[in-house]
């Protein structure tokens, strides 16, 4: 025969006080003492008691689950951000099911039509193919709260939690800037996605404010930040290039995304382009790759696993009931050989 179950009437005759003190004192309630919880989870250890995780979700409706959509697991900052969410359910003793938009507003609409009922709470970075994420603002109606991290769409009601985006920007144009050069460009993210958006204002309004240079050819507005689009763009560098001689090339380029940075390192390196001699070059997002390259890649740290932990947070607030609120953490350049042209410079 299987050992009877401790119960929250084991505890409460050990300790000589009523269920619902024990209940209370095991859900934090702020009507119990501090000594008298601390005393119920003392009991409680010793007897080895566990709630019936079905009996209290039957009783507050609750799933003990989050929903976490991100547009891909395969990239650092994603995988990092959704530790740091994992981290955080994990001492609320929630469960996280993850969901890929694949960059799909299709496939994002699908997912979030899928969570209602299945889980207490959404968090998500809204894909950039969509222009409309209303569909989160279903889940919202419904009374599943939303919190979104990164790229977020101020049309949703939800939480959010981002870094300084037009800061981070900011710091690395001023960075070359205070090197002496002025011929800048930037390769942006596609601009209906407020994270990219955010990072061409905070280069133009740099820019513009130091008096540098701004050609019709400073801005070249990438289909994403991949590898293959910082190729791409190179490429544009290099055919401008041959048609106009070294003037052509800028003396530095800020990227929107690390990967974008990395395949245009690797395609102007493999036309003798040095970096950063000949261009210097600063990414964003602060990829663990970035310090492994030949030329150790600058780049603005976003800190995922903290966004994601804060983000994992500001969840559990709102299932307490509390109010929606926004979080801007402040981002730090990273500053490593492929934008020193000064080398002194730290």
């Amino acid at each position: 025969m299987a050992p009877k179950r401790t119960s929250i009437y084991d505890i409460a005759q050990r300790l000589g006080v009523s269920v619902s003190s024990v209940s209370r004192a095991l859900s934090d309630h702020p009507s119990i003492s501090a000594a008298l919880k601390e005393r119920i989870r003392q009991v409680a250890e010793e007897l080895h008691y566990a709630p019936n995780s079905v009996a209290v979700n039957l009783k507050t409706g609750r799933r003990n689950t989050i929903g976490v959509v991100v547009p891909s697991i395969n990239r650092s900052f994603f995988s990092s951000a959704i530790e740091g969410i994992e981290d955080r359910a994990y001492k609320q003793g929630c469960d996280v099911l993850i969901y890929q938009s694949k960059d799909s507003a299709e496939r994002e609409e699908r997912i979030v039509h899928s969570l209602a009922g299945k889980v207490d709470g959404v968090i998500a970075s809204v894909a950039a193919d969509a222009t409309d994420h209303g569909y989160y603002n279903r889940l919202s109606a419904a009374g599943v709260p939303v919190v979104l991290f990164d790229r977020t769409d101020e049309k949703v009601e939800a939480g959010t939690v981002i870094v300084d985006d037009y800061q981070g920007a900011a710091m690395a144009v001023k960075h070359l800037l205070g090197q002496g050069l002025r011929r800048i460009f930037h390769f942006a993210g596609p601009q209906q996605v407020n994270v990219w958006r955010d990072r061409m204002r905070g280069y133009l309004d740099t820019m513009r404010e130091a008096g540098a240079i701004l050609s019709e050819a400073a801005v070249f507005e990438g289909e994403n930040t991949s590898e293959e689009e910082g190729r791409r763009f190179a490429r544009t560098l290099l055919a401008a290039r041959e048609q106009a001689g070294d003037g052509a090339l800028p003396e530095a380029i800020f990227f929107a995304g690390d990967f974008a940075a990395l395949g245009a390192m690797l395609e102007l390196q493999r036309a003798g382009i040095r970096i950063p001699e000949d261009v210097a070059v600063v990414g964003f997002a602060n990829e663990p790759f970035c310090q492994l390259l030949a030329t150790p890649l600058s780049s603005v740290d976003q800190f995922s696993y903290k966004m994601g932990y804060m983000a994992g947070k500001m969840m559990f607030d709102r299932l307490r009931g509390e109010p929606q609120v926004g979080i801007v953490i402040a981002p730090e350049l990273m500053i490593r050989e492929s934008s020193l042209k000064t080398k002194t410079l730290k």
